[in-house]
């Protein structure tokens, strides 16, 4: 029988990993990349086969934003109701959850689009950011395991970390949605001033024309308006 690691090298192991994640998100500058770098380098520290984040909707639904050993194609697609599944119960009650062998526990729920039944064991702990939760994060492996409290911790702690980054990545992509929709406008309404000016009409019908050429050359409102105001600059 092997002796347990002492306490003061699992801390040290659990400070590497730590570190080592922190100083990955702290690269990336969006959400998408944020999202894969923890599942990846999660995934990897913890000695599992796979990571996923769930992120919560307005509806409140946790929807798969990224992972690691899931389908691929489930990402964005595959949702839990708030308290569904381990992974949505380990949500709403605010603590990790953890199964050495997932299926047989009452609050397991098989989502079929993930292609999870490759895997046994299952922990899973809430993403919570200034005492709000935003989501979930889950490890599996394909053998059952059954989670140490050092293991429970560690994704714990991964959680406090990513939770404020993710919070920050969602903030700094819902301002960057805003901006381009801003930028947008500017430009619809300098065409608009444009083909008004050009053609001796009304602002609806300008608008009207923008729509029509959008939809006849299959572009987006911005690349019409664009190409409109360039013309009119040569």
């Amino acid at each position: 029988m092997t002796n347990p690691d002492p306490p003061d090298k699992i801390l040290r192991a659990q400070l590497a990993a730590l570190r080592e994640i922190t100083r990955a998100i702290s690269a990336a500058w969006s959400l998408d990349q944020v999202l894969a770098l923890i599942t990846r380098r999660t995934a990897r520290v913890m000695a599992v086969d796979s990571c996923s984040i769930y992120l919560l909707d307005d509806k409140d639904m946790l929807v798969l934003k990224a992972t690691t050993g899931l389908a691929p194609g489930a990402v964005g697609h595959a949702r839990l109701k708030l308290g569904e599944g381990l992974t949505g119960h380990a949500a709403k009650i605010g603590k990790p959850v953890a199964a050495s062998h997932a299926s047989r526990d009452p609050h397991f729920k098989y989502l079929p689009e993930t292609k999870e039944s490759m895997f046994q064991s299952l922990l899973a702990t809430p993403l919570v950011s200034r005492g709000k939760v935003i989501g979930a994060i889950n490890v599996q492996t394909r053998e059952g395991r059954e989670y140490s409290p050092d293991e429970i911790e560690l994704l714990s702690i991964i959680a406090d970390v990513a939770a404020g980054e993710l919070e920050k990545a969602l903030l700094y992509d819902e301002i960057g949605g805003l901006k381009e929709a801003l930028e947008t406008r500017k430009l619809v309404e300098r065409a608009k001033g444009i083909l008004m000016k050009r053609h001796h009409i009304e602002e609806q019908d300008a608008f009207a024309r923008l729509q029509h050429q959008a939809r006849a050359s299959r572009k987006s409102m911005r690349e019409v308006a664009e190409a409109i105001i360039l013309a009119e600059q040569v």
